[in-house]
């Protein structure tokens, strides 16, 4: 299983050099989870994505750097079982365009445990409102595995690879979208509570519009989790 995050890491940077990349940038991203109250979780979490080149088929690269977007998001979660759970949420996002949306989220996630690594199902429906644009609805599936680079399973101290793909189809003033993400970073636990995620971040849409966008982001991310009380 090892031999395909490998792969999948691969056909990312094939994909790139094979077709121009429209955009492409750094996305930091961190997120702080705790639990309140039994069987209560809260996450709050702020992502960012900053480009420093554009081009397309037609034009030579365009250096430079722009603020595309910020997310702060917010959720509130419940575990029915220790497999399964499900969470509700909300995002503002600060658009560098100037065009700001809201977003409401509703979500169910599900943890298969292998000998050697961790499988994650997630189904998400989300529907985003802006002042200028008319409201876009969307359903998302993300396939995530998460492998240790040394025993059985990730312990305090040690190193991961975590690789995850999520097509996305959306609807938006009856037209519709079809979005792809491929994702594959290294990470490593720090401790039971903390751990650090750097990779890449290959985005695809616009399948339907007669074209083909592409971003590629260098994604760094900061998770940590507040223990819960004895």
């Amino acid at each position: 299983m090892r031999w395909i995050l490998c792969l999948a890491m691969l056909a990312i940077f094939q994909l790139a050099q094979a077709q121009r990349v429209s955009s492409s940038g750094f996305f930091p991203e961190a997120q702080l989870t705790f639990s309140p109250l039994e069987n209560l979780e809260l996450t709050a979490k702020i992502e960012s994505q900053h480009g420093m080149v554009t081009n397309s088929s037609e034009t030579e690269a365009d250096w430079g750097y722009y603020h595309d977007r910020t997310d702060f998001q917010g959720f509130v979660g419940t575990s029915l079982n220790p497999f399964i759970s499900i969470a509700g949420g909300y995002q503002y996002r600060w658009d560098g365009d100037g065009d700001n949306n809201h977003r409401s989220i509703q979500q169910i996630s599900l943890v298969q445990r292998k000998t050697i690594y961790r499988m994650g199902h997630r189904v998400r429906t989300d529907q985003t409102f802006s002042p200028t644009d008319s409201p876009e609805f969307r359903l998302r599936y993300r396939l995530v595995a998460e492998f240790p680079l040394s025993g059985n399973r990730i312990d305090p101290g040690e190193y991961y690879v975590i690789a995850s793909n999520e097509p996305i189809f959306g609807t938006q003033g009856g037209d519709l979208k079809i979005e792809n993400r491929l994702v594959c970073s290294l990470g490593h636990n720090f401790t039971k509570n903390q751990k650090l995620e750097a990779g890449l971040d290959y985005r695809t849409d616009d399948f339907l519009d007669g074209g083909l966008r592409q971003r590629l982001w260098l994604k760094v991310g900061f998770f940590v989790k507040i223990p819960d009380r004895e």
